[in-house]
């Protein structure tokens, strides 16, 4: 017969004979105390009674359960649908007798679209046109002369000659193109060609300097620029290629403070480097200060080989106005245009 072990409830495998005896339990090894016939006899005898108590315990307490939950779904549901006890389905509402319309009546009258009149007189319409006067269009005319007390810069904190690291931020233009020294060009691509000879030296050129800060400030974010300074030979800035305004501009900075004063004026080495970029750039500003060799007129004209879709030049005389033929020249030549900044 099979019994358990005290000790580690293990099944145990005993004779009749060995009942009320004791036994070696071969799985933990303690000894373990056999009961007697009668007493295994009396132990079977109530053993029937026990599934009895346990499903009568078990259904009462499934009752319980059963019974509490009811009750807890009853009361989430009066919360959750707002139940008010005593309130009505719904509020009667009495609808008042329409007015009948009859569609397929017309009552008899026809419309003669003859004898509508035109709200709108012709004549009215353009005496009105003829009063409204067109806005005042900027002068475009080749060859202003302007002051350069009026093209400060506006990011400037003072005069021209005041340090680069005093300037503000620029405005954003809208659309492509800048401005430089008071003059705009368009275009998605733009270089800058200054003069930095000895003649500029002083607060000449750090006015130009602020100058092409806030150009490059002013370009929309999809805009690319390049700068070539110029005395005896190009100065070109010191990343190659076209640069973006927005990542490139504190660099400019920096660099900008290295570009001295000194040399000759000697442009054409400049546009040279302009027209190295690729694709050539959409419009160019080049200003000087000084007299250049009549040879760099038809010089920048031969780089200049787009064709119909040719580099628009902005030619700029600085103070000094002994280079204005051939800075005019250069301008009508790419369909740009001129101008003279006259004094401080």
């Amino acid at each position: 017969m099979q019994l358990s072990c005290f000790y580690c409830g293990k099944h145990l495998t005993a004779t009749a004979k060995q009942l009320g005896g004791e036994v070696v339990c071969p799985h933990c090894g303690n000894v373990v105390r056999l009961p007697d016939a009668e007493q295994l006899h009396a132990a079977e005898e109530k053993e029937p009674e026990a599934p009895t108590h346990f499903w009568l315990t078990d259904s009462i307490s499934g009752v319980a359960s059963l019974l509490f939950h009811m009750a807890l779904l009853f009361v989430l549901s009066l919360l959750v649908c707002d139940y008010r006890i005593g309130a009505p389905e719904g509020e009667e509402v009495t609808i008042g007798e329409l007015p009948g319309i009859n569609l397929t009546d017309s009552s008899g009258d026809v419309l003669d679209t003859s004898e509508v009149e035109q709200s709108s007189d012709t004549s009215s319409l353009d005496e009105l046109i003829d009063n409204i006067e067109p806005p005042a269009a900027a002068s475009s005319e080749m060859g202003e002369e302007v002051s350069l007390s009026q093209l400060l810069p506006s990011g400037a904190s003072g005069g021209a000659s005041g340090a680069l690291n005093t300037i503000g931020g620029g405005g954003g233009s809208v659309g492509a193109g800048t401005t430089f020294m008071g003059v705009r060009a368009e275009g998605s691509r733009i270089c800058i060609i200054a003069d930095c000879s000895g003649s500029m030296n002083g607060p000449k050129l750090e006015y130009v300097k602020e100058e092409i800060l806030e150009a490059i400030r002013s370009m929309s974010r999809e805009s690319e620029f390049q700068i070539v300074f110029f005395n005896s030979q190009a100065v070109p800035y010191n990343m190659r290629g076209w640069r973006n305004p927005k990542r490139d501009i504190d660099n400019v900075k920096r660099w900008l403070n290295t570009v001295m004063a000194q040399g000759g004026t000697m442009p054409l080495s400049a546009f040279q480097e302009a027209f190295k970029l690729t694709p050539p750039p959409d419009a160019i500003f080049f200003m000087t200060d000084g007299l250049f060799e009549a040879d760099v007129v038809p010089g920048v004209k031969a780089l200049n080989v787009g064709g119909s879709r040719k580099t628009k030049i902005h030619a700029i005389s600085f103070l000094d106005k002994s280079s204005e033929p051939l800075m005019r020249q250069i301008a009508t030549d790419s369909g740009g245009t001129y101008r003279h900044v006259s004094a401080f």
